[in-house]
This record gives structure tokens, sequence and C-alpha cells, in this order.
């Protein structure tokens, strides 16, 4: 990797982050955004600060044993070393973001799985595992036992902590995140009045349909427009 392409790299970190922020699903200075060095066995990795002050020479490069092998200015955000593990198991996954945010973390407080009851959200049906900590986990520990849980799925919900969301790109992953966060507000809003989810063929109907339509790379497009404009400094500073 030349310079070049890891400056690219800890950029579109940098506007991942500040679009979780834009919509709502900062939580002070906690959750992490990450990518796969490729060719390498590391990753690139946000620090422990607001979402929305984030610029590249804040994110760090770290090896899969956790050891910083190109420090930021800021240092990396800690308790990353499930980034670590979901990368050795899953070549597939390219990039990751863990967050903390509101409804997606009242959701997974509760014993009520996932469900559909928005069109969009179909693509995450029974695309979601659930991970508990018991207290008796030592953050050695955690990273394989959050990977298992991930197996071959999107995202993992983390019950009273938030969610782990993985895919081969980072923009596809940043869209899924803003979206499965409004899917769980429709879901806590929708029951709350006793609506019924969508039924099993209506789920598969969207789910095809919206894996298929490629809706992240316009999402992103969009997202990224809207961010040229609120987020000037991070542009001239690239």
């Amino acid at each position: 990797m030349d310079a070049k392409q890891a400056a690219d790299m800890k950029f579109r970190i940098a506007v991942a982050r500040r679009m979780l922020y834009r919509h709502g699903l900062d939580s002070q200075i906690g959750g992490h955004v990450s990518l796969r060095v490729p060719g390498e066995d590391a990753f690139f990795v946000t620090p422990f600060q607001y979402f929305d002050e984030c610029l590249p020479e804040h994110v760090s490069k770290v090896g899969f044993d956790l050891d910083v092998i190109d420090a930021g200015t800021l240092p990396a955000s800690p308790g990353i070393n499930f980034h670590a593990s979901i990368y050795r198991h899953r070549p597939d996954v390219h990039a990751a973001i863990h967050t903390h945010s509101d409804k997606i973390s009242i959701l997974s407080s509760s014993d009520r799985p996932y469900d559909v009851y928005y069109a969009p959200g179909a693509i995450f049906a029974e695309d979601i595992g659930y991970f508990e900590d018991n207290g008796a986990v030592l953050p050695d520990e955690e990273g394989e036992l959050i990977a298992g849980v991930l197996g071959g799925k999107r995202a993992v919900f983390m019950k009273h902590h938030g969610a782990v969301h993985v895919g081969a790109t980072l923009e596809e992953v940043v869209v899924e995140t803003i979206l499965l966060e409004k899917c769980a507000n429709y879901q806590i809003e929708a029951m709350s009045i006793g609506a019924k989810p969508l039924s099993p063929a209506l789920v598969q109907s969207y789910r095809a349909t919206y894996l298929r339509n490629g809706f992240q790379r316009r999402e992103w497009s969009a997202y990224l427009r809207q961010l040229q404009r609120s987020d000037p400094v991070l542009f001239s500073a690239a």
C-alpha cells in the first residue's frame, strides 16, 4: 500500500464517522469505524473522540495482534479486539462499524429479536446475531465470541450495549448502519401501537429487491454531498 492509498482510506474513515454523527449515530466519544488494509493483517481504526471532529490524521493503523503499526495523532480507540477477530474470520469483510446508537441499544436490551416493520429493513432479516456479555467475558475473549456470533451475518446486536455492522465496503456498511438504526426505531414505535411486522413472503420479496438494486451506492453519494456542505473543514484538509 502506498501513501496515497493509505491517505484515501483514512479520509474515507473520517467521512464515515462524520456521516454517522450527522445521522445521530454517535455516542459521545464511544464507537469505532475500521477498514481492512488490503494484503496485510492490519486495519485502520478511529480514535476515542467525538465523531464530528474526526480527521484523516487522527486514524491509526493497527495489526490483528492489536499492536499499533502507524499511530495517528490521537490514540486508537480501546476495545477494538473484535475488529481484528472479525477480519481474521471473515475474509469477505473489509469494513466494520461499532455504534451505541439510541434505538439499536434500546431494542438490543430487550428479549425481542429484530423484525421487519419497514420494507428496506428486509435486508437484515435473519442476518443479525445476538451477543450478551455475562460479566465474566475477558477482553481477550470478547473478540472471538463476537466474531463467532456474527458468523456469516451482516450485524450483531450487543445486549445493553449497541451493535457491530460489517460488509464488503465502507460505503455499504455506513449506509446499512444508518438504515438499521432507522429500522430499530420503526420496530419500537410500531410495536407500541400494536402494528404487525411484514409477512415472511413480503420480507423475502423486499430483501431480494433491495439487495439487487444497489441503493447503498446512491445513498452514500447523497450523504457525501450533504457532508461537503456541512463539513467543509474535512474536505479542505484532504
